[in-house]
């Protein structure tokens, strides 16, 4: 049973991966047939040929090919041989239609991934929404957080942890943040608990007690050490906050506190526990959404490209068609497939501005060829670019392979030894 979800899951990835090369390059394909561009081929995937089509009289062959991650669109004037017996009018090469033209024809399968992205993050969006930073108490009977006067239902968010250090015997607190919390500029000491923490599940109708487990924070990165261990304390008070919802916004109300006590090392149980609050949005609000999405998943990956420049240390994060694997089958099996969507319309987004980038081999440095050429007037060697966008496309797939080896050990080999 363990192997046919396992084989499930790599064909829904291969099948969602296929979306977005078969989209981006329609995006080519349909912008050239527009403009009467002369295209010979619109493969999916790389390397050898495994299926071809063409329509009889047709002028473009439809091919599949044996390594599925990329594709391409041939079109006239790329520097591709016609076939024998074919002749093609200059005026329909790539090269022949005006400059403007060509700015679509290049921009047409960024604007696909643009749009398949929206299309992602809209149908997630449909589905029905939970988060952990909306809590829900689910409250036990004549329990010690029933006796502070938590109800049932009630929601709620835990602000501050006090507890007494068994060596010192001194009150010290500690402050649990959320996603949105800066600590910047800050001096004081501060920590999250896992509660808090978004990339972890399966927090459905389990014991607060479970989870109290207070990680350092350094920057925005939890570094996971444990730092306060129920065998050096006495007890611990939780500050929860009640929280009433307003007409747009959640709105604090009572702060509730309720103390823990350590037996045998471990926290008791308090008698509550927590569950992912459920809603549905209408359709205003998941448009609206969709649009934020778009936006934040953008801006994240200019973060991110702006790290890899400023932070070399952040080059041991950036992963490859590896960890999207693994990345998007632990979505999948934790959140659902409505989350699973969203991470596709991320790495969709990641696709249209990655291609947007004026690196040789990727569609941005053929813009930039073009608007180069249209404001000087002045035709680049086409030996010029062809080395050029050798020399990009060599740098490019020897980055590819070395971060492909880095997942190999990473999700692979380590998790080999792991089990061994």
């Amino acid at each position: 049973m363990q192997i046919l979800s396992i084989i499930l899951y790599v064909l829904l990835f291969l099948v969602f991966l296929s979306v977005l090369i078969i989209i981006h390059e329609l995006g080519h394909l349909a912008a050239a047939k527009a403009f009467n561009v002369y295209c010979l081929e619109y493969s999916i995937g790389m390397g050898p040929l495994l299926f071809k089509h063409k329509r009889k009289n047709g002028e473009t062959q439809f091919s599949l090919r044996a390594i599925p991650f990329g594709g391409y669109v041939s079109m006239y004037g790329e520097g591709v041989t016609l076939p024998e017996g074919v002749t093609v009018d200059e005026s329909r090469s790539l090269n022949g239609v005006k400059a403007w033209k060509r700015a679509i024809i290049l921009l047409a399968g960024v604007t696909m991934n643009a749009i398949l992205a929206l299309v992602f993050f809209f149908t997630s969006n449909c589905f029905p929404q939970e988060a952990l930073y909306r809590n829900s108490a689910n409250i036990a009977e004549s329990s010690i957080a029933s006796e502070a006067g938590l109800e049932d239902g009630m929601i709620f968010k835990i602000e501050t942890l006090t507890y007494v250090d068994s060596v010192t015997n001194e009150e010290k607190s500690v402050y649990l943040l959320d996603k949105e919390t800066t600590v910047d500029g800050d001096d004081t000491v501060y920590y999250a608990t896992v509660l808090n923490y978004e990339k972890l599940s399966n927090f459905k109708q389990r014991d607060l007690a479970d989870y109290l487990y207070i990680y350092p924070l350094e920057g925005e990165d939890i570094l996971f050490s444990n730092v306060l261990d129920p065998a050096t304390v006495n007890f611990v008070n939780i500050h929860f906050t009640s929280q009433v919802r307003g007409e747009k916004e959640l709105v604090d109300s009572t702060v509730y506190d309720v103390k823990v006590n350590v037996v045998d090392g471990k926290y008791a149980s308090f008698g509550a526990s927590l569950y992912y609050e459920k809603w549905t949005d209408d359709f205003p609000t998941i448009t609206k959404n969709t649009f934020k999405n778009f936006g934040e998943c953008s801006v994240v990956l200019f973060k991110a490209i702006g790290d890899l420049i400023t932070k070399p240390s952040s080059w041991s994060q950036v992963g490859g068609i590896i960890a999207v694997g693994f990345e998007t089958t632990s979505v999948l099996q934790n959140f659902g497939f409505g989350k699973f969507l969203f991470y596709w319309g991320f790495i969709s987004v990641n696709l249209a501005i990655f291609n947007l980038l004026p690196f040789p081999g990727l569609d941005g440095w053929q813009l930039l060829v073009l608007i180069v050429e249209s404001i000087t007037r002045k035709k680049i060697p086409e030996k010029v670019k062809n080395i050029v966008s050798f020399v990009g496309i060599a740098l490019l797939l020897a980055l590819m392979a070395v971060i492909v080896v880095k997942d190999l050990i990473k999700y692979i080999f380590v998790g080999a030894i792991c089990l061994l």
